[in-house]
Order: structure tokens, then sequence, then C-alpha cells
């Protein structure tokens, strides 16, 4: 992958590594992959060895993939901290993605890719951020609902298009130009949006976080400032499970220095157990677009079970779509771990579909 550096409206940075356009182009309605880091990683998260890197997906199933680096990491310009009680951190950092980083994306990079929608591949830390997101988009996609259920639709059972067929033909035209009216105001409608977001997946981040983990890594922490460091063998044993456990190949270890960055303190104390409580879930209901969660069966993090990641899923109650479940044999950073091919591939495979029915017009 390469480096990018993109100027945002607000006359910030966002910063991050992104694969190149193929020659050969993309196939119709292929979706732009987006990555988002977790705390204390960056946009090489995703790009880490020819193994486990978005890389050769991408290029096998010619789908592009940029990785952002989020707000005050490496070049990407910090937020500041919000101003009113009724917001928080992570709150403000999804505004951020839907109203700056996401709309200069698809305009610099839209039509060199040869993309017709987004996917947003998040994970943990960066959930909230993209749970906001998403929510926020289907709020400016409201009136492209409101099109879309203000004309009946036209999709016939087999004894519908008998009828249809019985009638006298100024019927039937009568019926084709209400679909065509219908699909008219939906395009119009998405062209008018800042950018088409086509499905989210989300990863690293529950509902029942593990108190006993968070209170043992206390003591290690390095604090300077508004943000701390995760020290590398603590590091390797949260996210990754140690050394010894078989999950991970030897090599990623050796890259935990340089992978390693300062996480923000109020991002931390934003995605505890009150964080869903007080807002999250109200943005959750709100999202319309098709859902990918998943955690990792080996989750230091998070309660990982059946009925939390069901518990989860369960939220998004508007969504179109929601597929969850358990990436067998793999730790919290599954992304860096050996089952993370799997999990790549079915990322990929299922932004396809994603893509696919966004420009079918099925949500």
């Amino acid at each position: 992958m390469d480096p990018f550096s993109l100027q945002l409206p607000s006359g910030g940075t966002v910063t991050g590594l992104r694969t190149p356009a193929l020659s050969s182009g993309s196939p119709k309605d292929t979706p732009l992959i987006i990555g988002i880091h977790g705390g204390g990683y960056s946009s090489a998260y995703y790009h880490t060895t020819p193994t486990n890197s978005a890389a050769p997906y991408s290029t096998f199933l010619r789908v592009p993939f940029l990785a952002i680096d989020r707000p005050a990491y490496k070049g990407s310009t910090a937020l500041k901290m919000p101003s009113s009680e009724d917001s928080t951190y992570l709150q403000e950092e999804g505004k951020h993605l839907h109203y700056e980083i996401l709309p200069a994306i698809w305009a610099a990079y839209s039509k060199e890719y040869g993309v017709s929608s987004i996917v947003v591949m998040a994970h943990s830390l960066s959930v909230p951020m993209t749970v906001v997101t998403a929510a926020l988009h289907a709020e400016s996609a409201s009136n492209a609902n409101t099109v879309k259920t203000s004309v009946p639709s036209t999709r016939m059972t087999a004894e519908q298009v008998d009828d249809f067929q019985n009638q006298p033909k100024e019927a039937q035209q009568h019926v084709v130009d209400d679909e065509q009216l219908n699909t008219q105001k939906l395009a119009s409608t998405r062209q008018q949006q800042p950018y088409p977001l086509a499905g989210i997946v989300l990863s690293g981040l529950g509902t029942s976080l593990r108190h006993d983990t968070m209170q043992s890594m206390q003591p290690f922490l390095t604090h300077h400032g508004d943000r701390m460091t995760f020290p590398a063998e603590l590091k390797d044993n949260v996210m990754l499970c140690g050394r010894f456990s078989g999950l991970v190949e030897p090599e990623i270890f050796e890259m935990t220095e340089k992978l390693n960055t300062d996480v923000g303190i109020a991002e931390l104390v934003d995605s505890g157990d009150e964080f869903w409580q007080i807002w999250c879930k109200r943005y959750m209901e709100s999202v319309r677009c098709p859902v990918l969660y998943n955690l990792a069966s080996e989750e230091k993090l998070w309660t990982a079970t059946a009925e939390t990641v069901t518990a989860f899923a369960g939220l998004f109650k508007q969504s179109v779509r929601v597929d969850s479940g358990i990436v067998l044999g793999a730790p919290h950073s599954m992304e860096l771990s050996r089952a993370g091919r799997g999990w790549y591939a079915r990322v990929f495979g299922w932004a396809v579909e994603c893509g696919i029915a966004h420009g079918l017009g099925k949500f």
C-alpha cells in the first residue's frame, strides 16, 4: 500500500495507506473498503506483513482498500474536545468522520478507483465512531427512504405478474412509469449525499467489558498529557494473547514496537460500559445500512459469547441486513492473527455483496 495525505474542508489533514488503482479498473458496483484502526495502532494495522494485510484480497477481488489514521494518530489532525456536556469524544469523532473524512476521501478517490459506494471496516475503538457515522448517514438519507416508500413497490409476485399482463396497456404503463419515477428520485437523492454508504464491518468491541483485564492493565500504562502508551509486552498479551498462544505468527511480535502508538485517554474513558448505556445504543438503533459484526473467540477486553454477540447485533433494529458471529481461534487484534486471513476474506466478500445490493437499489 502507498501512503497518502488528504486535506480536509476544515483545514485539517487525514493520512493513511491505500492500494493503487488497478489499470483494469473495478467491476460494476464495486465498493471502496475503508479500514479504521483501534486504539494504540495506526493505518499500518491493515498492512503489517504480506500475509496480514488487506492488499492481497484487494488485488484478487479488484476491490480497492484505504486505511486512515484516526484523529491525533500519525499525521492526522487531532480533534478538539467537545465543549458541550451533551457530546463526548467518540461522538465528535464520528461526526468528523461523517462530515469531513469520508466526503473528502470520496471526492478525492472514487473516480480514480471506479467505485460506486463505501464499506467501512472498523476495529475496536473505531467501532463507536463508525456507528455514529452510519447513524448520521441514515439520517441524511431519510429523504431517499421516503422516496422509496412514497411510490408503491412494483416488484411483483407470480400472481401479480399474471394480473399485470391481463390489464389494459394504459394501466401497465402507469405501473412502469411509477417504478421509473421511484428509481430516478432515489438516484437523485443519493447524488446529493456526501458519500454513498453500503455497509459497516465491526469487530473488537462488545457490550460486556472485561473489567478484570482493564484493572490488571492500569499499573503498567504510561501517561503523558492526554495520551498514554501500552508497554509492548502488555500489548502482546492483551491484544494477541501472548507469544505462546499459537494464535499469531512469531514475526508479528517482532513488529509490536513499530505498530505501537499512543492512545487518547478520552477515547478509552468513553468506550466503557457507560458509553453504551448512555448514548451508543441510540445510534445503533438508527443505522439502516448492512452490518457485519464479529468478536474474536479469545477476546480479552470483551466477553465473547453467543449471547453477547447476539445482544450487540440485535441493537441494529433498522439495518436491512445484520450478520454476526465469533471468529474462532482469534485474539482481540484478529487482523494480525493467523485467523486474520479468513476474516479478511469474509469482509471483502461481504463488502462485494453489499456494493452490488446498493447499486441495485436494494437499500
